[in-house]
C-alpha cells in the first residue's frame, strides 16, 4: 500500500550535497600562496607543505587543497621563530 505524500513540512533532512573542496595545482596552489611553483614542488617533495602527489613513477603530479595550505600558513606565522636583527640584544 502506497502512503499519500504529505504537503506538510518534515523534519529536516540532512542534504545530499556537502562542501566539495577540488585539488588544485601546482600553479594555483603557488600563486595562492604568493611563491614560485619551483618552490612549492620542492616543499611538496620534501613533505614540508600539504600536498598529494599522483602517479607511480619518478615524476609525480602534484595536487594540493587551498584550506589545508591555509591552515599550514597560519601554522607558519603563529609558530615560534627566530626575532628581527633589530629586536636581538647586542644589535645597535
Amino acid at each position: 500500500m502506497r502512503t499519500p505524500m504529505s504537503t506538510q513540512p518534515g523534519p529536516a533532512t540532512p542534504s545530499l550535497t556537502t562542501h566539495f573542496e577540488p585539488y588544485v595545482s601546482v600553479e594555483k596552489a603557488a600563486e595562492y600562496l604568493d611563491v614560485a611553483p619551483k618552490t612549492l614542488l620542492e616543499k611538496a617533495r620534501k613533505g614540508e607543505v600539504p600536498a598529494y602527489p599522483w602517479g607511480n613513477g619518478m615524476r609525480k603530479i602534484w595536487r594540493f587543497k587551498i584550506s589545508q595550505l591555509d591552515e599550514w600558513m597560519k601554522r607558519k606565522l603563529h609558530s615560534d621563530r627566530r626575532p628581527p636583527l633589530s629586536e636581538r640584544k647586542g644589535f645597535q
